[in-house]
């Protein structure tokens, strides 16, 4: 997970071969190199049980002509086992969710215990974390952090069925009529439908880039990040990170402003100086954090 600034925390997995990048920015040098697509923590959750589903399986078996995605739902999910599936899935959060529950209350009964005994509680705890450290914690922290775990518990358990339902499990309307194919390709149908954007959707474009470096000895972390929301679905934000960067490139170079020739990629001064100086009139601007850390 990630925090980006005013958008909150997003999930990152690794978007193909990163290294091939390092030598575009001179950074072969580099220890850790990691080029990721974010995503939102839900639909990260989505893809993983889509995935366990087996609806991205490439095989073709089934015959969709005539069948809705219900009915390809229903004959998808007997085959795959569904039902024991879901009652795992639902099953392991209810039961970390009670067992949560159970020694947060524990906690509250032994708190008001002691208040009407007199007696005064440590505000913070010793405590062994994760990794076998001891640290101390605050004893509302505790209470804070168990109540957020068991809150997101119940999210994922409702979660589950909510995205199964929205890619189509109860619906009796879309008609595949595909042929012969594979669930993957009745998912693909499915989410062509689902996720086609709308006249009054609005679009995103986030990118965050994390950079730690040590200079004569000091440590430091620098952050650069960037949020442009799209207007509607024909103003979007995809289309004006793509569309401005290259109409300003080709203004700047027929009036001279940029003046290399030959082919390039916007990794030169020459280019991208310029280009992010006017992209931040149309309100295209990345937001920059350092942090110096301690000297090594």
């Amino acid at each position: 997970m990630v925090e980006v600034p005013g958008i909150g925390f997003l999930s990152w997995y690794p978007n193909r071969d990163s290294l091939s990048y390092a030598a575009s920015y001179g950074l072969e040098d580099a220890k850790t190199f990691v080029r990721t697509t974010l995503r939102h923590p839900d639909f990260m959750y989505g893809w993983k049980n889509v995935i366990e589903l087996k609806l991205t399986d490439e095989t073709s078996q089934y015959e969709t002509n005539g069948k809705t995605l219900m009915d390809f739902f229903k004959e998808h999910m007997d085959k795959n086992g569904f039902g024991d599936w879901v009652t795992k899935k639902l099953s392991e959060r209810f039961d970390q969710t009670k067992q949560l529950l159970e020694n947060l209350m524990k906690l509250v009964e032994v708190e008001k215990e002691a208040e009407e005994e007199g007696e005064k509680i440590d505000e913070k705890l010793m405590v062994v974390d994760k990794k076998g450290v001891l640290e101390d914690i605050d004893f509302d922290e505790i209470k804070n952090k168990a109540a957020s775990v068991v809150a997101h518990k119940m999210h994922e358990a409702n979660l589950t069925l909510k995205q199964l339902f929205y890619l189509g499990m109860d619906d009796k309307e879309t008609m595949i009529n595909k042929g012969f194919c594979s669930a993957a390709d009745v998912m693909q149908l499915a989410l062509e439908k689902k996720l086609a954007l709308q006249h009054e959707d609005k679009d995103m474009i986030v990118m965050l880039h994390e950079i730690e470096s040590t200079v004569n000895g000091q440590q430091s972390t620098v952050k650069s990040s960037l949020v442009v929301k799209g207007e509607n679905s024909l103003r979007t934000a995809m289309a004006k990170t793509v569309g401005l960067p290259l109409g300003i490139a080709v203004k700047f170079i027929l009036n001279g402003t940029i003046k290399l020739t030959g082919l390039h990629i916007p990794t030169k001064k020459e280019i991208y100086e310029p280009v992010l100086k006017e992209l931040e009139e149309h309100g295209i601007k990345f937001h920059e954090e350092i942090k110096q850390c301690h000297e090594i």
